[in-house]
């Protein structure tokens, strides 16, 4: 398939006043004598962007127990809490060609940044920043480079030059780790892990004292929520 090639460049300035969400979503499982359960959290860092100026807003977070994997509850925490938020463009660090297939609603106006997939079949050897795009269906989707390394994007939103100042600007936060990634995603995917690593001690406790029943368990996480 081939991908139109565009150069970003400072000129990708975004002279536009909206409200962006990003979620992200982590989890926690331990092994007990019923079987898997897990903490699963759900996370959203609310920002405003006006002439290219990122400010932050609040965040929401949400959490269930299950007892089960919680890959799948996670997926749906993330599009409950991105289908219930109100923003004008939504930041997701998921794959939405795939999870439209698992059922999932897609927001309108959503962009997904993939993180984990096959590098070595963009075969690219423009010098960075540059984004690609197609069109599969009803998504556009591509690659891009911003820094130092190589992302796929889906998205529903059909304002391509919208597209390219968002990839642009939210990609360049002067943090090393971050690699050209998405400033918004990276805060909300450290937002999540915060509140999962303090839940983890809880469930860690859980398992070491053998606390295996499923309502123990549920008990003792009730009671660290309300002073956490």
């Amino acid at each position: 398939m081939s991908s139109t090639i565009i150069r970003l460049a400072s000129s990708n300035k975004c002279a536009f006043n909206l409200k962006i969400s990003a979620i992200d979503g982590s989890l926690h499982e331990i092994n007990s004598d019923e079987g898997t359960i897990s903490f699963v959290i759900a996370g959203a860092v609310n920002f405003t962007l006006n002439q290219g100026r990122l400010n932050y807003l609040n965040s929401i977070i949400e959490t269930r127990i299950c007892n089960s994997k919680g890959e799948e509850i996670m997926r749906e925490l993330e599009y409950k809490l991105a289908n219930e938020i109100n923003a004008d463009i939504i930041f997701m660090d998921r794959k939405f060609s795939m999870d439209k297939k698992l059922g999932m609603q897609i927001p309108k106006n959503s962009i997904g940044i993939v993180k984990d997939f096959n590098r070595e079949e963009v075969n690219i050897n423009e010098e960075p920043p540059w984004i690609t795009i197609n069109k599969e269906e009803d998504l556009y989707t591509g690659y891009y480079k911003i820094t130092s390394w190589i992302f796929r994007y889906e998205t529903n939103l059909d304002n391509l030059e919208l597209l390219q100042c968002l990839i642009y600007n939210l990609s360049q936060e002067p943090i090393p780790e971050a690699l050209g990634y998405n400033y918004p995603l990276f805060l909300a995917d450290k937002l999540v892990k915060y509140y999962r690593d303090k839940y983890a001690k809880v469930l860690d406790f859980t398992s070491n004292k053998k606390l295996s029943r499923y309502r123990d368990f549920r008990r003792i996480v009730e009671h660290v929520r309300r002073f956490v």
